[in-house]
């Protein structure tokens, strides 16, 4: 016989109520508890979002601002403002390079000048009138073979000298693409020698023998094909006969990209600069 099968003559009545009370207490402080737990996380939640809110804020505002500087650049009257830009967005752009690396990138103050005098709009309508009141001296006279000389107009130092077939002193005006440079040289049609495009379309031969026949003395072209220009075997064109260089940057692409973005603008630049170009921005 089994203990189970025992008759002690007691009656055993067993109560589970207060058990599942406790258990539903115990359930229900978990629930509580569970709750407490995660009502901080929510509220973190929050704040990182609104935190995360404030960053994408700030950004936007920083980029809208970055914008802004880069059409209104050629506005800019200091030269020191120019060359602090211009050297900020290459150092962003080269955050691997060390110090003595960027110092062979960045430019001098003396590379620039100031256009700020120009009050009317940037933009293709206004560029020949741009060149006429600056650089009118450097375009040749509508009679070929005749020296274009003006008087009574002020003019830059490094263009002081009258043009004809024999004095080669060039303009270029950069742009970030050939599409771009197509249009620069169609609203530049009607000044004196009008201009000569220099973009990757045409075969390398053509322009260089364009370059070294043609009448016009303003070049509208991109920095690469100019780069591959000033450093062809043939010498067709020198850096240091171009005298004038007008960065084409109030012009931004649908990216908000201008030609200072372009890979092949500084080594350009710095190629013309060490020969005595000066740089305009427009």
């Amino acid at each position: 016989m089994s203990v189970d099968d025992l008759d002690d003559g007691l009656a055993y009545q067993v109560d589970f109520s207060n058990d599942e009370v406790t258990l539903s207490d115990s359930d229900k402080g978990s629930k509580q508890l569970s709750k407490i737990e995660a009502e901080p996380s929510v509220e973190n939640s929050k704040k990182r979002s609104k935190s995360g809110s404030n960053l994408q804020e700030k950004k936007k505002v920083k980029m809208q601002m970055d914008i802004e500087k880069k059409k209104n650049l050629s506005r800019e009257p200091s030269v020191d403002v120019i060359a602090d830009f211009i050297n900020d967005s290459l150092r962003r752009k080269n955050p691997d390079l060390s110090a003595l690396e960027m110092a062979e990138l960045y430019f001098k103050k003396t590379d620039f000048r100031s256009t700020a005098e120009f009050i009317e709009q940037r933009n293709l309508d206004n560029l020949p009138k741009f060149i006429l009141s600056r650089f009118d001296n450097m375009l040749p006279s509508k009679t070929p073979g005749k020296k274009n000389k003006k008087k009574g107009k002020k003019v830059d130092v490094e263009s002081s000298q009258s043009s004809d077939v024999g004095d080669r002193k060039f303009i270029a005006i950069i742009s970030m693409s050939a599409i771009r440079a197509c249009d620069v040289h169609r609203s530049l049609r009607d000044i004196p020698g009008s201009s000569l495009k220099l973009i990757n379309k045409n075969k390398i031969d053509v322009d260089l023998k364009l370059v070294g026949s043609t009448w016009a003395r303003v070049l509208c072209c991109t920095p690469g094909r100019l780069q591959k220009i000033l450093n062809n075997e043939e010498l067709a064109l020198k850096p240091e006969e171009i005298k004038i260089v007008i960065a084409d940057t109030s012009y931004l692409d649908q990216k908000m990209q201008n030609i200072f973005n372009i890979s092949e603008t500084t080594p350009t630049l710095k190629q013309l600069t060490s020969s005595g170009s000066k740089i305009y921005l427009y």
